[in-house]
């Protein structure tokens, strides 16, 4: 009590070097932490644990937080039952694909704009940074008539995966992150290339990829996340059964005949996959931000 008696109005610098004022410091900024790790924690807690408890427990009165008993055997259940294996292939094959046309796609064009620069290239720049400006639901309708009927060659891409691949491969912010990150590389180095013989696709094969290793980790990392967890365009897009992806099977399972726990497991399910990579690329992914945003 006395420390707080002591205090009035803002403390100084010298004042917060005290050993009290540094504990009272540190105290507060711990239970802060707690309490927010909590909010972010419970959630999937609450969800792994509901999980394992059965119909009658779930909707029982009052409720609990921990089941009675932990039934593990549910996990094989829902694997089995509803067939969670073959929406994570289909899940991971569209968005492994879509990495693979993001890297090449935008890469090539972060490329082209931080080291050709051919004529129209500040315009393009611009294009670029106007188009981060438009909402993406703008596009929704005109998207979803071309790949109904594709112009001129009038064919249909519903019921497929290319309309996610195409629109994953050229992202306005993707490029912005290579190109400037490319824009950091010594242009010596290029004219060596071309020294040695390379044309502007070997350099970027040979050069620029090995160089840029960090930019195309974490862009593919940012673009496997988010194709793993995209639902609205799968949803409107794909209507075979055999190529529906995870999150749109989780939202059809509010109309299924499976209980509670069965879709809070399935719903365990598509997340694990999102927060292992996480643990075991955060610092990539965290520090990865500012990858392109500093040349040099």
């Amino acid at each position: 009590m006395k420390a707080f008696k002591d205090m009035r109005g803002a403390l100084t610098v010298c004042e917060m070097k005290k050993p009290r004022y540094q504990i009272l410091y540190w105290t507060m900024f711990a239970i802060l932490l707690i309490f927010a790790v909590g909010i972010c924690l419970f959630p999937v807690v609450w969800i792994l644990l509901t999980g394992f408890k059965d119909a009658n427990e779930i909707y029982a009165i009052p409720a609990t937080l921990f089941p009675k008993h932990f039934q593990i055997s549910k996990l094989g259940e829902v694997w089995t039952k509803l067939h969670i294996y073959e929406y994570y292939f289909n899940t991971t094959y569209m968005a492994l694909v879509s990495v693979v046309f993001t890297l090449i796609v935008s890469g090539l064009a972060g490329y082209v704009l931080a080291k050709i620069r051919p004529a129209g290239t500040r315009l393009v720049n611009t294009v670029i940074f106007w188009l981060m400006l438009v909402p993406t639901t703008m596009g929704t309708v005109p998207l979803y008539m071309m790949f109904k009927d594709f112009p001129i060659f009038h064919f249909s891409m519903l019921n497929t995966y290319w309309p996610i691949w195409l629109m994953n491969a050229a992202v306005p912010f993707n490029i912005i992150l290579f190109k400037n990150y490319f824009a950091g590389i010594p242009n010596a180095i290029i004219e060596a290339g071309k020294i040695d013989g390379l044309g502007e696709v070997g350099i970027f094969r040979w050069i620029m990829v090995p160089m840029g290793q960090p930019i195309f980790l974490v862009v593919g990392l940012f673009t496997f996340m988010g194709a793993f967890g995209n639902f609205f365009w799968p949803y409107i897009l794909i209507n075979d059964e055999s190529k529906t992806v995870l999150a749109v099977q989780l939202y059809k399972l509010k109309s299924s005949t499976y209980t509670l726990d069965y879709q809070l497991l399935a719903i365990l399910y598509s997340v694990l996959p999102l927060l292992v990579l996480y643990a075991i690329f955060q610092d990539k992914i965290i520090g990865g931000m500012n990858l392109g945003g500093v040349k040099g």
